[in-house]
């Protein structure tokens, strides 16, 4: 049986490869053309939510985000009943997985990929994803990435993960 091809999600992939190449060599990127959406314009806060990370991105609006709460992690830190976002990018088994949050200070929604704990490897937020080229830096292993605030904090690390809490 052959893989089933995603022209979309590669394509994506591509771009973000390619945006993270041009941002290292100097390369002049186009910024997007348009104010940042906010999520209080949209009809729903999940929708919101999909055009602020769809704007961060570039994606077109016929890309699909699938957005629902997140049971591990807050919207803010401290928050209780406040969950955080998770936003799946996906087409047929492969998808990747962000989580939108608030980091602490910031009235800005800050999107992190979830991946592997390089130690545990249960899924966590790893870095933070705020432009195409961020995720094409994550996809091509670049090391200077930034780590998600919650990557240490995160509770879905395995209980003896060293990462855990440090």
């Amino acid at each position: 049986m052959h893989a089933t091809l995603s022209p979309v999600l590669d394509a994506i992939e591509d771009a973000a490869r390619q945006a993270a190449v041009a941002r290292a060599t100097g390369t002049v990127i186009n910024a997007p053309s348009r104010p940042e959406p906010t999520v209080l314009e949209a009809t729903s806060e999940n929708e919101g939510i999909a055009a602020v990370l769809r704007h961060r991105l570039g994606l077109d609006d016929h890309v699909r985000l699938s957005v629902y709460e997140d049971a591990n992690h807050p919207l803010f830190p401290a928050a209780r009943r406040f969950r955080a976002a998770r936003i799946q990018l996906s087409h047929g088994r492969r998808r990747y997985i962000f989580i939108a949050t608030y980091e602490d200070g910031s009235s800005r929604l800050c999107f992190s990929l979830i991946a592997p704990c390089h130690a545990c490897l249960s899924p966590v937020p790893s870095v933070v994803i705020d432009t195409l080229a961020d995720f094409g830096d994550w996809l091509i292993g670049a090391r200077d990435q930034r780590k998600a605030s919650l990557c240490r904090s995160s509770p879905a690390h395995r209980t003896d993960c060293p990462v855990h809490g440090n």
